[in-house]
């Protein structure tokens, strides 16, 4: 009886031994497995950069509060909300760091209400379009409207560098160095643009619909506005709509964010939001979205 005893709690204590070294191990295991699944978690989400001017209103600007808000910005964090497995960051800088940074791959997205022309076009990538616009003149009521580059010939244009209209200014001295229109570049917002056409420092802007409406709705300036002509469209960009732009090597990034504007533009979503933002379908054509620009 004793030996049997005996026998009974060497093999009871085996037993018990082998039991904590299984249990130890399942529960190291699994703890492992929790800290792969989160390490895996952690590593599919990717930190996606986004550089912006921080103006023109309404696309893009900073309210009171400091928070970065206006259609481009809008359309761009719905456009992330459908991609999970990213993160969007937007960073505020001067307009010529967006380009930089596009340049030296330190932004992944840039985010300014951008229209094509084809020097950009040669340097990034460009999404489908996700918005619709067209130019004014604008000038101080009083004198005589502009009606078209030709009228503004020998007027005094105020614009920042390297947008389509300021570029569309230089493409009609280039082609017309007899009827020259003096050109004063400005690194401010529309604001003092169009302060300085009321006071008379310059004679004329062309500026976005929407944009000078904006800004019309807040302050009361003295202003006209006259429609570009066909003819002047043209010189303006081969098309208004506005895209978000990448480095050359985001392609990948730059489908995935495609496939959800053409779902944005189908459901509707783009609509919506460009009626929040100006009472009206912002929508480019839907046949904008079977092939993109370059």
């Amino acid at each position: 009886m004793k030996k049997l005893l005996k026998t009974f709690v060497l093999i009871l204590g085996a037993v018990l031994l082998t039991t904590g070294c299984v249990g130890n191990a399942t529960t190291k295991s699994m703890n492992n497995m929790n800290v792969d699944v989160q390490s895996n978690v952690q590593s599919e989400v990717q930190i996606i950069k986004a550089g912006t001017g921080g103006f023109p209103k309404p696309y893009v600007f900073v309210k009171e509060d400091g928070e970065l808000t206006g259609y481009d910005i809008e359309v761009l964090r719905t456009v992330f909300d459908r991609l999970p497995q990213y993160e969007l960051e937007l960073e505020i800088t001067d307009f010529a760091s967006v380009f930089a940074g596009l340049t030296s791959g330190f932004y992944d997205i840039g985010v300014n209400h951008f229209t094509y022309n084809e020097e950009r076009g040669e340097s990034y990538l460009y999404s489908y379009p996700y918005d619709k616009s067209e130019s004014v003149f604008v000038t101080r009521n009083g004198m005589e409207a502009i009606t078209s580059f030709a009228t503004a010939v020998g007027k005094v244009y105020q614009g920042q560098v390297g947008i389509s209209d300021t570029i569309a200014i230089e493409k009609w001295n280039e082609e017309n160095p007899e009827q020259i229109i003096e050109i004063h570049y400005i690194d401010g917002d529309t604001g003092l643009i169009l302060q300085n056409i009321e006071n008379g420092s310059v004679d004329f802007t062309l500026q976005n619909r929407a944009m000078y409406q904006a800004y019309l709705e807040e302050y009361p300036y003295d202003l006209q506005v006259r429609d570009v002509l066909e003819e002047d469209k043209q010189l303006i960009s081969a098309n208004l709509n506005a895209y978000f732009i990448f480095p050359k090597d985001k392609e990948e990034l730059r489908n995935e964010v495609n496939e959800v504007l053409r779902e944005m533009r189908v459901d509707g979503t783009l609509t919506e939001i460009g009626v929040k933002w100006f009472g009206r379908d912002a929508a480019p054509d839907i046949a904008e979205y079977e092939e993109t620009i370059n």
